[in-house]
């Protein structure tokens, strides 16, 4: 059988069975050996019959694909051949097959010339004779590289999904911790600095000071309702003084501002958050501010 490469990976090797099988009489074929070679060279996993002392007694086209070499497939040991080693293979199904005269397998680098070349599946199935001893041994060699790529690239993502998630968590702690100090300065200094500035300041001028940290630190201590997003920052600090019950002339005269501009803010807040003519603007604004 001549073998030509293919560019298809799909293939080990493109089989050309035309030049050398001549199907003149299908009948004749089938009840001869050839059509049982024919199959066997055919087949793209690699199929070697091995007698107990590892002696090669035949290797199918996949296997001499694989392990090309000037010397004769046959009457040659496989560790020798395959492997170019002078002892068999460290791991070897067909030596656990000796021992235990029961079919073995394993996973195994593919290696010619001491180069690592990819990764094989080894089936090894011993034939016993009537005295339950074992003349051959038929070795299945499938190629898994692809397989063993796939499985390192998918066990590598998982890792780095892994790592990204604990360092997600990581950030979420770190996060949580700098609010945690935040919060605790606030009111360790900053609430006692208030105190004592009430005694020398008007109270109304420390209520706005104070809504305007609470309006700092707010993103660090509850959810807002959406509405209360879309509130500019001027809205917001007159949203927080009509939340201390201040009418708008006071409100005015804190913010600098004309009354007529208070008024116009109330009624943008009120259209932001979506209140009805009945509803109170300041009982809303304490319950969601």
């Amino acid at each position: 059988m001549n073998v030509k490469s293919s560019a298809n990976s799909e293939w080990v090797f493109t089989p050309d069975i035309f030049s050398s099988h001549i199907l003149d009489d299908a009948s004749l074929l089938s009840s001869s050996s050839e059509l049982f070679k024919l199959i066997v060279d055919i087949i793209q996993d690699g199929i070697s019959v091995l007698d107990p002392t590892l002696t090669i007694k035949y290797a199918n086209t996949a296997m001499n694909h694989w392990y090309s070499t000037d010397s004769e497939p046959d009457s040659e040991k496989c560790y020798k051949r395959y492997h170019g080693l002078s002892t068999p293979c460290e791991v070897c199904p067909c030596i656990k097959v000796l021992e235990t005269k029961k079919p073995q397998m394993e996973v195994v680098r593919y290696q010619l010339d001491n180069k690592d070349l990819g990764w094989q599946q080894l089936f090894a199935i011993p034939l016993l004779n009537r005295d339950n001893e074992i003349i051959l041994i038929i070795e299945y060699v499938r190629d898994i590289t692809l397989r063993k790529i796939a499985e390192d690239n998918f066990r590598d993502l998982e890792q780095q999904k892994n790592l990204l998630v604990d360092t997600l968590k990581n950030r979420e702690h770190s996060k949580y911790e700098l609010e945690k100090i935040i919060i605790n300065n606030i009111e360790r200094y900053v609430k006692p600095s208030l105190n004592y500035l009430k005694k020398v300041v008007k109270e109304e001028d420390i209520h706005m000071v104070t809504g305007i940290i609470d309006e700092i630190i707010f993103p660090l201590t509850k959810t807002r309702p959406s509405q209360i997003i879309t509130l500019t920052p001027r809205e917001l600090q007159v949203a927080s003084l009509i939340k201390q019950d201040c009418p708008s002339k006071q409100i005015a005269d804190r913010l600098c501002i004309t009354k007529k501009a208070v008024d116009y803010h109330r009624a943008n807040i009120r259209k932001k958050l979506q209140l009805k003519r009945e509803d109170n603007l300041q009982v809303y604004l304490e319950t969601h501010l």
